[in-house]
């Protein structure tokens, strides 16, 4: 979860959003698929959030080195969330420069943190360009698709932006990164954020009732049965892809290397 959402929520959630487990569950799937980490490899989650999705990633692979880092932590934050966490493998961090420079990830994970940056292709460029990048180091990007769906949501996210499959293309190839795989997933969301952004349009007083995954409230046997139908969602999206179809998506995601 978003540390804006996460802090809104006093960090106390007695049920993780379907939406977060769906994501998650994908995210576990691509990287099974196109990247696998070794025992011994590094992967860092650049705007980590919450470490809801790091820690489940160290679970599956616990003789990988994880680093997480945000720059929203604060000593404070950090201690709590250590206190509460319960894989050995995983070190956090506050800032991208204090991470040890022994050698390149394995994996980049950039999971919905590009829209929040106003300059996504300085920051790109940056972690590209740097020295825990190698041409063997492969990067994982998510991001909320399409420019025409940004609404009170996004703002109280503080996002800057939403992409569509080609910007997002454009986007790391001027970051100076090149796509392997990309697509979209999450089509049976798309209709309820149509709705969501036509609402807003026509009944402006709407927009002020934006709010994030910080406010479910959905009981545990729900939200399993919600996540599951959005990763069946997302699982069906990605066969289509493999199989040379590509489907709409209220997220876009790229499976990136260096293109030097």
């Amino acid at each position: 979860m978003d540390l804006v959402e996460a802090q809104a929520g006093g960090f106390e959630q007695p049920s993780r959003h379907p939406w977060e487990r769906a994501r998650l569950a994908l995210a576990a799937r691509l990287i099974r698929a196109h990247v696998r980490p070794a025992d011994g490899d590094l992967v860092i989650d650049i705007g980590c959030g919450d470490t809801f999705v790091v820690e489940a990633l160290a679970r599956e692979y616990p003789r990988t080195q994880f680093y997480a880092v945000d720059s929203a932590f604060t000593p404070e934050l950090m201690a709590k969330l250590r206190s509460r966490m319960g894989v050995p493998n995983v070190t956090l961090f506050a800032s991208l420069d204090d991470v040890p420079r022994t050698r390149p990830a394995a994996l980049i994970l950039l999971m919905d943190v590009l829209e929040h940056v106003s300059d996504d292709r300085g920051m790109l460029s940056a972690i590209a360009r740097g020295p825990l990048v190698s041409r063997a180091t492969r990067f994982l990007i998510t991001v909320p698709a399409y420019a025409a769906l940004f609404c009170a949501h996004d703002r109280f996210l503080g996002h800057y932006r939403r992409y569509s499959l080609s910007s997002l293309h454009a986007l790391v190839r001027a970051g100076g990164l090149a796509p392997l795989h990309s697509g979209l997933f999450f089509t049976t969301l798309l209709p309820i954020r149509l709705l969501q952004v036509l609402v807003e349009r026509l009944v402006p007083s709407a927009r002020e009732g934006a709010s994030g995954l910080a406010t479910w409230r959905g009981r545990e046997f729900t939200a399993r049965v919600l996540a599951l139908v959005l990763e069946w969602d997302g699982r069906a999206a990605l066969a289509l892809l493999a199989a040379g179809v590509r489907v709409p998506g209220l997220s876009t995601f790229a499976i990136c290397r260096t293109s030097a």
